[in-house]
């Protein structure tokens, strides 16, 4: 078994060991157990290896210390299954558009998400950090058109890490919680990403 202490390492970094762990052994196989302080790093090594096909579990060690273990068969080509090529992936850094008046650009972005559910192909993925993150949470005037692009089968992620910063992590309203890695992976595999 190849153990990780990934105790105190902030995100992504226990999702970047872990992704590394299962390339070292992906021709011999065998099982990697990793060590987090907190639940958002298992999900996040469970999300990743899940995408890649792989078998986990997890359980609760003390309050803020957590194993993964992952199983990596022999002779698979596990890393072969990331996700395809996305056609287009906005990214939002901000919860305003543009330069300005904050209510101005509250109002700007607003528009410009309800637009985007009126595209004949939506977007494929919405990812949201920093002050972004405010856009998925509870309250926020866009909830009712990221709920229509997600029933139209657009995946909307929000940065763990900056739910956690701005503690607003509880009240996520929609999507999913991703790490900086996820977001990285998701802009790299785009054809067209547009940054707010």
């Amino acid at each position: 078994m190849k153990k990780i202490n990934a105790l105190g390492k902030p995100c992504p970094i226990p999702v970047i060991e872990a992704k590394k762990a299962i390339r070292e052994i992906k021709n011999d196989g065998g099982l990697i157990e990793i060590t987090v302080d907190n639940e958002v790093s298992v999900k996040n090594i469970e999300k990743m290896a899940t995408g890649l096909g792989l078998k986990t579990t997890s359980q609760a060690l003390k309050n803020d210390e957590f194993t993964v273990e992952i199983v990596v068969p022999k002779n698979q080509d596990q890393l072969n299954q990331t996700a395809s090529d996305s056609e287009l992936v906005v990214a939002f850094g901000r919860k305003t558009m543009g330069d300005g008046d904050p209510d101005l650009g509250a109002m700007l972005l607003k528009s410009y998400i309800y637009s985007l559910t009126e595209l004949d192909t939506p977007p494929e993925h919405l990812l949201f950090f920093n002050s972004g993150a405010f856009l998925t949470n509870q309250g926020s005037n866009t909830l009712n058109d990221l709920k229509l692009l997600v029933d139209k089968g657009t995946q909307i992620s929000t940065c763990g890490a900056c739910l956690d910063f701005y503690q607003i992590k509880e009240t996520l309203a929609v999507g999913e919680i991703t790490n900086m890695y996820g977001i990285t992976e998701v802009m790299a595999q785009a054809k067209k990403v547009i940054n707010f």
